[in-house]
């Protein structure tokens, strides 16, 4: 049996039952191939559970088993939170429907670093909002969502899905969520606990209209919803708008429901509900009846132990229709088939059904249909008397895109599309990134070729063989080869904290009267917040000619740097003194456990990059005994074991 959706004001609006849109499961179920308690070949959905078919999963997987079985050898890891794209490029189209994009987010757990304090609600200005890290209640505790964008085909006119999951830690108690879309680049701040880049009207970016009700400017989205043991009982879509829009608006590609909420009785700008112009099935929603597979990564239950499994209504899922809303962005003005109404996405809980109620737990905003600048490159800037071709490529290119140069000024020798070009003389070329047939440009960038000073230079170059990181704790080693390394004059390691801006952190002489060489740098990471770190290198040859590697990325365990100890150990009475060392600000959680798993004390400190003498006093005697010292830094968590003795 399946719990299913219903809501008494759109009835109809709803569908009831396990059903396949787009070619994706909505059964409460995270296997392809495999639908409403039986397999079905051919059924899409979150991961792949080996099960038969010609139905593919959207979640990039990768080291899923190491971080499952990472749970049981390091107990600290079941508190972190990680996230994971799309297997896919964006944009691709497989079985001859566009995947726009997916994600899959696990939550911080137990003492949260991203939960709501008291009183803070939806309507609200985000530039109001704080964070506080505490315990969050279980039914309000998210463990994991999920995200994927779909069209039911390959064109603009095929209907355009939406597909949400959500994983709760308790299985008790109404619960109630809200999946927010913003249009602005929305960021939490973990050190300061608060959120920037919203949007201009009252923190959020509004929907615009003309005379006609066409849609002139995009603004936020919230999808809201509410459901209990018994059930899902309530769902609604809201926009983001200016008030005065309810009566002097009639909009062409939905209608409103009348319900508005936004910072108080008095606001001007809130969320206002829609729905879609003509009737039909647009929604759908369920969650588990029954004990389901919770995927490669697995999840942890209400004791905080890794399991494999969801319990029974633990994890929801649901579906909207943004076609038949009237969301597609084919609907507005100007619309682009390659577009979606959002580009960040914040998930929330709240305490109770009404849609101003106070906020819970959230997962930081998360990018979605993200891509990054089109970057070219030429192996010869420079041209010479020697050497009148240079080749011009696209450094970061995407698999489904089509790229076309051009130039006014210079000459390009044959095609004059793709990721690489030929040309013989000087210019300024230009490539143009188009992410699907028809969309039109999404970037541009731009190369200048120039004749060399004195007209002449070397032909043969430095040229990259290997290039690998490797991350070795407190350290990225990176090794490469380089072949005619006699032309080459300095090696520049460069090193990024987003994958886009670099800056150079070493420059290496080349190793001299050698044809091929080998390379080793080692890089302290300990002092970057931050869980990825991306290289590359700059090779400059003797002829002043430059050429960069691929990038390559290293993923960082911070866990792995907090180091701490307690002195003395055994304690005596209520004090005790601990050593943290952290690789960033932040603020530090300190709760003393007895082993009979009560907590005894709890102390919240903020501690600063680097070593830090903390004194933790106790409010009375702690009784003499084992106790384990929980010490929790930006998600990653330490425990110490502590004696205490009689004071």
């Amino acid at each position: 049996m399946h719990i299913v959706l219903l809501l008494p004001l759109f009835i109809s609006a709803q569908i009831t039952t396990p059903m396949v849109r787009a070619n994706f499961g909505l059964d409460a179920d995270l296997r392809h191939n495999f639908f409403n308690g039986a397999v079905l070949s051919g059924n899409d959905d979150w991961f792949s559970n080996a099960d038969a078919g010609t139905g593919v999963f959207v979640i990039d997987t990768t080291g899923a088993a190491a971080i499952y079985s990472t749970y049981t050898s390091n107990p600290s890891s079941r508190f972190a939170s990680f996230a994971r794209g799309m297997r896919y490029p964006v944009l691709s189209t497989v079985n001859n429907r566009i995947f726009y994009d997916a994600t899959f987010v696990r939550d911080h757990r137990a003492t949260d670093t991203t939960g709501f304090p008291g009183g803070l609600k939806n309507g609200m200005s985000p530039q109001l909002w704080s964070s506080v890290v505490s315990p969050v209640p279980s039914k309000n505790d998210i463990t994991e969502v999920f995200l994927h964008v779909r069209r039911d085909g390959p064109t603009s006119a095929d209907s355009l899905f939406f597909f949400g999951g959500v994983g709760i830690l308790g299985t008790t108690g109404d619960r109630y969520f809200d999946f927010e879309l913003y249009q602005t680049d929305i960021t939490y701040n973990r050190s300061t606990g608060t959120f920037t880049k919203y949007g201009p009207d009252f923190g959020h970016s509004t929907w615009r209209f003309n005379a006609s009700g066409q849609i002139t400017q995009l603004g936020d989205i919230i999808f809201t919803a509410e459901y209990g043991t018994s059930g899902l009982t309530a769902i609604e879509a809201r926009i983001w708008i200016e008030k005065t829009a309810l009566p002097t608006v009639t909009p062409q590609a939905f209608s409103w429901t009348g319900t508005f909420d936004g910072d108080g009785n008095n606001a001007t700008y809130g969320y206002a509900g829609i729905v879609p112009k003509t009737g039909g099935n647009f929604y759908q929603g369920l969650q588990n009846s029954a004990s389901v597979w919770s995927g490669p990564f697995g999840n942890l239950n209400s004791s905080n132990l890794p399991v494999t499994t969801y319990d029974p209504v633990q994890f929801m899922e649901f579906s909207v229709n943004l076609s038949r809303l009237g969301l597609d962005p084919m609907t507005f003005t100007n619309g682009s088939m390659c577009n979606l109404a959002f580009g960040k996405v914040l998930v929330k809980t709240r305490t109770s059904t009404s849609f101003t109620s106070s906020l819970s737990d959230f997962v930081a905003p998360f990018s979605f249909r993200s891509v990054a600048s089109v970057d070219a490159t030429a192996d010869f800037p420079a041209l010479c008397s020697q050497q009148f071709i240079s080749n011009l490529s696209v450094r970061n290119p995407l698999s489904t895109s089509t790229y076309s140069w051009s130039t006014t000024n210079g000459r390009i020798v044959g095609s004059t599309t793709g990721t690489t070009i030929t040309v013989d003389q000087p210019g300024t070329y230009i490539v143009t990134q188009e992410l699907l047939s028809g969309c039109g440009e999404n970037g541009r960038d731009t190369i200048n070729i120039v004749i060399a000073p004195g007209g002449s230079c070397a032909v043969l170059n430095a040229s990259l063989l290997s290039f690998t990181a490797r991350n070795r704790e407190q350290a990225v080693e990176l090794n490469w080869k380089i072949t005619n390394n006699n032309y080459a004059k300095t090696i520049t390691v460069e090193r990024s904290l987003n994958g886009q801006h670099f800056a150079a952190i070493n420059d290496i002489a080349a190793t001299a009267n050698t044809e091929t060489a080998d390379y080793i740098f080692t890089d302290a990471v300990t002092n970057f917040n931050s869980n990825n770190i991306f290289y590359r290198l700059k090779i400059t040859n003797k002829n002043g000619q430059v050429t960069y590697s691929e990038i390559q990325s290293v993923k960082i365990n911070y866990a792995l740097l907090l180091q701490a100890s307690v002195n003395p150990n055994p304690v005596a009475g209520n004090r005790m003194t601990v050593q943290l060392s952290v690789p960033q600000t932040d603020i530090a959680v300190f709760q003393l456990i007895h082993s009979s798993g009560a907590i005894i004390h709890t102390h919240k400190q903020t501690v600063t990059k680097g070593s830090n003498s903390i004194l933790i006093n106790g409010t009375s005697s702690w009784q003499p005994g084992l106790y384990v010292l929980r010490i929790t830094v930006d998600g990653k968590t330490l425990q110490q074991k502590v004696i205490v003795t009689a004071g």
